[in-house]
């Protein structure tokens, strides 16, 4: 049965894809569908109904996005009660959901479309793949390594896939694609979640997720606006600033916004972050700045869609102001999604008194609801909210997906130096080759994958261990235990996580990495994820790029290093003054 769905899915990718690309030839466009017109219809009949029909405050409540965890949600439990009053009661306008799997996503989903007056908007948080939150979604390679492959084709239809995925579980809006342009190599938060560091691949990429989210009938959210970049400070932990002037920020920062609102990209999420040269007022994000979401995104880069903030639990905002003064705050900014207020009621309450006292006007409240109904509307939730239950777990996480995935990362791969000329290994005869995998992470690395598969092109290779204060004991002392390997490969686990502010590895497995290299033998660096690590040891002979350590970036750096496919990425940012942006060696 999996098959026959997997090969009628496929059967319809292809057909939209040659059509998509038909039309795209016969306009000579790269976008050819004006996505944004939902916003300007002003005479919709079933929105203007619906609209006056609505109370105040539920015009009010159409601006919240509340946060679910539909993972074994009990219906007895007391957060479910209280998902149910969100939506009963206060009516928010919608949710985001988190941690899940499909069969939680399409059951939370159902249950909550069931007790809203109003069809919900739905939304989460698939940048990479419905994996990301689902648990048995698919997973496709990190923003990096699509950048690295720079396939505009691949891009899209991967888009697509994820959107198919998405609709099936009951979501409406992806927080993807992340416009950001890192250029900065200390970024604590963005890193391989950006295209890279050059605007125009960046431009390109993320343009070609949003045609493919937004054919699927997803609303893509281009984020974080207007540029979370080029900041060395995560803003979970505090409000990171961004101290430049506009004509550099028109030069790269905001040069992916502007192509992504040209190819109508219906929602734009605002970053938690400080831009002095707009908004002099101290602490003032840009989530909650008149300055830099009504008159720079809006009024001059005219953008006509849906206006949502970055979370607002991020301490970036609680450190500095009141769940009803961020209420306020939004609203008067030009914010339309007001994403996870730490109250969803004391929200609407504040919200509410602003109205009746006179400083936020009415009309002011219409406008979003507006958009936010014809939203809903263009998504077909006024015919039908609720989503098929029966098979979910079998409709996602294709083989077709992972084809997908696995051609993107095995075009990903980038060889950034080899200065012996070893790669791919030449000699991989039996017991000859060394892994030592230096994981930061735990258990949240996928070292498994690595164990399992690299035998397959390594018969009888050997793995040694180090974590970031832990090396196993034959590592130890001298390192004469790798003294009868020809080769070593060091597979370095280094990811930016949420809220930790780390970004390197440790001292000691830095110096781990230095001490081996001095064995003398083919020694080569995989870095499956963080791209910069080279800066900490630049004399390492050999140096990969992987971007991520998902199955498919394990499996295509595999048969990178063993020959059996091609090194084809390019650098989408620059690692040393050696080792640039779009540099790369290709064999």
């Amino acid at each position: 049965m999996k098959i026959l769905i997997g090969l009628i899915i496929a059967s319809v990718l292809t057909y939209t894809i040659v059509n998509f690309n038909k039309a795209e030839k016969d306009s000579g466009l790269k976008t050819n569908t004006d996505y944004n017109k939902v916003y300007k219809n002003t005479n919709s009949k079933l929105i203007s109904e619906k609209l006056s029909s609505m109370t105040l405050r539920e015009k009010i409540a159409q601006m919240v996005i509340a946060d679910a965890v539909p993972e074994n949600l009990s219906e007895n439990s007391a957060e479910f009660r209280k998902l149910r009053k969100l939506a009963e009661e206060t009516k928010v306008g919608g949710f985001i959901f988190f941690k899940g799997s499909s069969s939680d996503y399409v059951k939370l989903a159902n249950k909550l479309q069931g007790f809203s007056e109003t069809p919900l908007l739905i939304s989460a948080d698939f940048e990479r793949g419905t994996k990301m939150r689902v648990t048995d979604g698919a997973l496709f390679p990190t923003n990096m390594a699509i950048g690295a492959a720079d396939n505009f084709e691949l891009t899209y239809k991967m888009g697509l896939e994820v959107a198919r995925e998405t609709r099936l579980l009951g979501i409406h809006q992806n927080y993807s694609p992340v416009c950001d342009v890192n250029n900065n190599p200390n970024n604590p938060i963005i890193n391989v979640r950006s295209f890279g560091e050059d605007p125009q691949i960046v431009s390109r990429m993320s343009e070609a997720m949003i045609k493919g989210l937004q054919e699927g009938k997803v609303i893509a959210t281009a984020k974080h606006f207007p540029g979370h970049g080029d900041t060395d400070i995560d803003s979970h932990n505090d409000l990171p600033q961004l101290n430049f002037t506009m004509d550099r920020m028109n030069t790269i920062e905001l040069v992916p916004f502007k192509n992504a609102i040209s190819k109508n990209v219906m929602s734009v999420m605002i970053a938690h972050l400080a831009f002095p040269e707009l908004e002099k007022s101290p602490n003032i994000p840009a989530s909650l700045s008149p300055q830099i979401v009504q008159e720079l995104l809006i009024n001059k880069m005219e953008f006509k869609g849906l206006v949502v903030t970055d979370a607002l639990n991020m301490k970036g905002i609680t450190k500095y102001f009141s769940t009803s003064e961020v209420a306020v705050m939004c609203v008067n900014a030009g914010i339309d999604l007001i994403l996870m207020p730490l109250d969803a009621a004391a929200t609407v309450n504040a919200i509410e008194n602003a109205v009746n006292s006179g400083s936020i006007s009415e009309e002011r409240i219409n406008r979003s609801a507006e958009k936010i109904l014809k939203a809903k509307e263009w998504l077909g939730l006024f015919e039908n909210r609720l989503v098929n239950e029966s098979g979910i777990e079998t409709s996602v996480n294709t083989p077709e997906a992972n084809s997908l995935a696995q051609q993107i990362a095995d075009a990903s791969i980038t060889l950034v130096k080899d200065d012996n000329n070893v790669l791919p290994f030449k000699n991989i005869s039996q017991g000859n080759t060394a892994f030592v995998l230096i994981s930061e992470g735990g258990e949240q690395d996928n070292t498994g994958e690595l164990k399992m598969l690299a035998p397959d092109h390594f018969k009888g290779c050997s793995f040694y261990t180090a974590t970031s204060s832990v090396i196993d004991n034959e590592l130890k002392g001298s390192l004469s235990s790798l003294s009868a390997y020809e080769n070593i490969i060091v597979a370095i686990y280094a990811k930016v996580r949420y809220g930790t502010g780390k970004i390197s590895i440790s001292s000691q497995n830095i110096d781990l990495v230095n001490r081996l290299n001095e064995t003398g033998k083919n020694m080569t660096v995989i870095s499956l994820g963080n791209p910069y690590l080279l800066k900490e040891f630049p004399s390492v002979p050999s140096y990969i790029c992987a971007y991520g350590d998902s199955d498919f970036a394990i499996k295509a750096v595999l048969k990178a290093i063993s020959g059996s496919i091609k090194f084809k990425g390019k650098l989408p940012v620059t690692i040393t003054d050696n080792y640039k942006f779009g540099s790369s060696i290709l064999k």
